[in-house]
């Protein structure tokens, strides 16, 4: 837990605690709820969030279920849906820790960022604004590899097996490497079980329209080993309604926002989130 950021727990699906902490801004205008991804927490994220504590937007970030300092086994999910009611208590932690009628923007990264994908696509809009940094549509993994992996979702759900995702595949930045190792918080397991429950939402979000009516932000590393980012590209290209940025991110591997030439990454969210917040819908 760092200087600048409060914390503190909520008990969410199955009884689960959920590790949360917010990062006021001076005078802050917006907030935004931030998810992060497989195998990482919450904390990792300080480098993005005192860039969007300088646009006036509280943040929050929590720690998935079975990451981080929340509850549960490592790396595991019962069904998908348990993530989603995890994120409804959070927007219920993120009113009272934030208050006023502030508008409310939504930041994903992979795992999170199929979370929040869902969450638009089943729960309707409810935010400003969302954005998502390599999100989990497929994994850039054989299609023989998929299918042991879902195989052993319905064979052995709840054994956790590495999954796979090393500092070499997350960024080209020799101290964050590092630092990956270093991070007693990070976990290299992943079920069966979730993977299988992953894939079911990501084929629903795939197979189906989606139309949100916010401005959306996606961010596709282009030399994402992790991801996936040419079916991620054509299923943003086809979203209806909405106003879509997509910032193709040359080189770049699986965390823009730990990897080489992240501050450029950041002007991008600071561009967008200012689109946003002085823009006509909002000044209204």
């Amino acid at each position: 837990m760092t200087p600048e950021a409060r914390g503190g727990s909520a008990t969410g699906a199955e009884g689960s605690e959920l590790a949360w902490r917010v990062w006021d801004a001076a005078r802050p205008r917006a907030s935004l709820l931030l998810i992060h991804g497989l195998g990482e927490h919450s904390g990792r994220y300080q480098n993005l969030v005192e860039v969007i504590r300088g646009t006036g937007v509280s943040v929050l970030a929590y720690d998935l279920r079975g990451h981080g300092l929340s509850g549960g086994p490592r790396g595991d999910v019962s069904a998908f849906p348990r993530f989603l009611e995890d994120l409804l208590l959070m927007e219920e932690v993120l009113r009272v820790e934030i208050p006023g009628n502030l508008p409310r923007l939504l930041l994903g990264h992979s795992l999170g960022g199929l979370i929040g994908l869902t969450r638009l696509r089943t729960l309707g809009d409810g935010y400003a604004g969302a954005a998502f940094s390599a999100p989990w549509l497929r994994a850039s993994q054989p299609r023989w590899l998929r299918r042991i992996g879902r195989a052993s979702g319905w064979l052995f759900p709840r054994i956790p097996v590495p999954n796979g995702i090393g500092p070499a595949r997350l960024t080209r930045d020799p101290e964050m490497k590092k630092a990956w190792h270093e991070d007693a918080l990070i976990h290299g397991r992943l079920t069966g079980g979730l993977f299988r429950e992953a894939e079911r939402v990501q084929r629903e979000l795939l197979d189906q329209e989606f139309s949100p009516k916010i401005p959306l932000l996606f961010l596709l590393p282009e030399a994402d080993p992790v991801v996936d980012t040419g079916v991620t590209k054509k299923f943003a290209r086809g979203i209806v309604g909405a106003d879509v940025r997509i910032e193709i991110l040359e080189g770049r591997l699986h965390e823009p926002f730990n990897d080489l030439g992240r501050k450029e990454v950041f002007g991008i969210v600071v561009d967008w989130l200012s689109e946003i917040l002085d823009g006509p819908a909002l000044r209204r």
